[in-house]
């Protein structure tokens, strides 16, 4: 069986504990990334013993997916009605993860789901969460007559993301003060000119 679905809830929920082990957990693995994500370290960091956090999570695969799910990105409540007021904001979320406190654990995460099963499979169910909302918001722009039929989610999805991601990624250490106080700015101008490209008005 494997480690994501060996998770049990031993003690009633104490949401001080799962505050400080999820903080642990997205700190430590912004770091380290899988290879070194240990519980032994997520209690060090955090100041909860070993016995403790297995009694609430039987596994570190189920650890990580549930401090994800708690911590990380939030797409689903992404729905003003307007296409570009959705994805300015899809935008303002991804750029406030990747150049916060736990930036790097998108970069870990995107390696590491590739490189190890067993994170794949614990965090599917996050990820392919994430990946149904983000579509919804091009598909309810279809529907509402504000894109042309048939335009493609996941290469909308792949403008934004990838133009953000690299966007942070490509930014040296000492112009990044200036890269953070234009993001929103940024974000705006990546979103308008993707949507001029996809817009019914240009076909």
């Amino acid at each position: 069986m494997p480690e994501e679905e060996q998770l049990r809830r031993g003690r009633p929920r104490d949401p001080d504990v799962e505050d400080r082990v999820f903080d642990a957990v997205m700190s430590l693995y912004s770091q380290v990334g899988w290879t070194g994500f240990t519980v032994d370290a997520i209690a060090k960091q955090s100041g909860i013993g070993k016995a403790a956090i297995y009694r609430r999570w039987s596994s570190r695969t189920a650890l990580l997916a549930q401090a994800f799910e708690a911590r990380w990105y939030v797409i689903n409540n992404i729905d003003t009605g307007n296409i570009r007021t959705d994805l300015v904001a899809l935008t303002s979320e991804l750029f406030n993860h990747m150049t916060g406190q736990y930036g790097d654990a998108t970069l870990h995460m995107s390696l590491d789901r590739k490189r190890f099963p067993e994170v794949r499979e614990s965090t599917e169910p996050y990820t392919s969460g994430l990946v149904h909302a983000a579509r919804a918001i091009v598909r309810r722009a279809v529907q509402r007559g504000e894109l042309p039929k048939g335009t493609d989610p996941t290469l909308a999805l792949d403008l934004i993301v990838g133009g953000v991601m690299n966007h942070v990624a490509a930014t040296p250490t000492d112009l990044r003060p200036a890269m953070e106080r234009k993001m929103h700015a940024y974000g705006e101008t990546l979103v308008d000119t993707i949507l001029r490209g996809i817009s019914p008005q240009s076909s």
